[in-house]
């Protein structure tokens, strides 16, 4: 029995980690007006910068197309007993419904058709990439979908994320944060430190100073995972290499842990497009090998 498994590009996976484990993407949708692109297929990182900065409108993301998704189950279906499709949380994305859509389609035309599996991760970012990568490692085990199904269910509980950003407007605009939060936020001018919780983002504090809540968006994970002296931190960011650098001072320094390994990757045009740039947080793993982002 074979299995494949493909993801949302919203998983933030380097392109080398993507073929040394062979997944494979569907691409978010990312809009600017009338204007349609796929992530990473026809609009690059650089590029989408450039329109943010430079457009008087203002960037939205729609989910992984139908026909991309269908497209992807029909193609790997013709090389794996069974198809895994590891999606982004549908506590924040309509992903998941759409990837269900696409199954329905899918089994309705295709004779003989491979079995689809759907997991919704629940995280996004390289929390998504990290279960995208466990399930395709557990492939290679020989296990079948549903097997794959449960080892990630225990899996995703090793994972926390936080994060923070500079500027609540964008996660409020996108309909990401409650308005009451918004506006406590801003009236009082701090800066919030938010958390993945069952799927959906939630702000569990705000701090005043952008510094601080980098070095909060750390400690809510960490003390979450019971301050752990062995770990995996990837920190992922938008442009924002400054406060990268205060928060690996911190963890080296500061918490100086036994034995942790650190790397620095980049959030997509995804997530960017929700957070604004100068997001910036850390996906903690305390069970997995390490991956280097760079």
């Amino acid at each position: 029995m074979t299995v494949k498994v493909m993801t949302d590009s919203a998983a933030d996976i380097p392109a080398n980690l993507i073929k040394e484990n062979d997944l494979s993407l569907v691409p978010t949708v990312i809009t600017f007006g009338d204007e349609i692109y796929y992530e990473n297929v026809d609009i690059n990182m650089e590029k989408f910068y450039e329109k943010f900065f430079s457009s008087s409108i203002y960037p939205k993301t729609a989910n992984p197309t139908l026909h991309h998704q269908y497209e992807m189950y029909e193609k790997l279906g013709k090389e794996a007993d069974e198809v895994l499709n590891v999606v982004i949380s549908s506590g924040i994305s309509g992903s998941y419904n759409s990837a269900l859509n696409a199954r329905r389609m899918y089994e309705r035309k295709v004779e003989n058709p491979a079995k689809i599996h759907i997991y919704d991760s629940k995280l996004a970012t390289f929390g998504l990439g990290l279960i995208a990568l466990k399930a395709s490692e557990l492939t290679k085990q020989g296990m079948g979908g549903e097997k794959i199904m449960e080892e990630l269910e225990n899996f995703r509980k090793t994972i926390e994320i936080g994060f923070t950003v500079p500027d609540l407007q964008y996660l409020h605009r996108g309909g990401r944060l409650s308005r009451s939060k918004f506006w406590i936020a801003k009236l009082a001018d701090m800066k919030p430190v938010i958390y993945f919780e069952d799927g959906k983002m939630d702000v569990v504090k705000s701090v005043r100073g952008h510094e601080a809540a980098v070095i909060e968006s750390f400690n809510t994970v960490f003390e979450k995972k019971g301050k752990p002296d062995k770990f995996n931190a990837y920190i992922m960011h938008s442009r924002n290499i400054e406060s990268v650098n205060l928060l690996k001072e911190y963890i080296e320094e500061t918490i100086q842990p036994k034995n942790a390994k650190i790397s620095v990757g980049e959030i997509g045009m995804t997530i960017v497009t929700h957070t604004g740039p100068g997001c910036i947080g850390v996906c903690l793993d305390t069970e997995y090998k390490f991956f280097d982002l760079s």
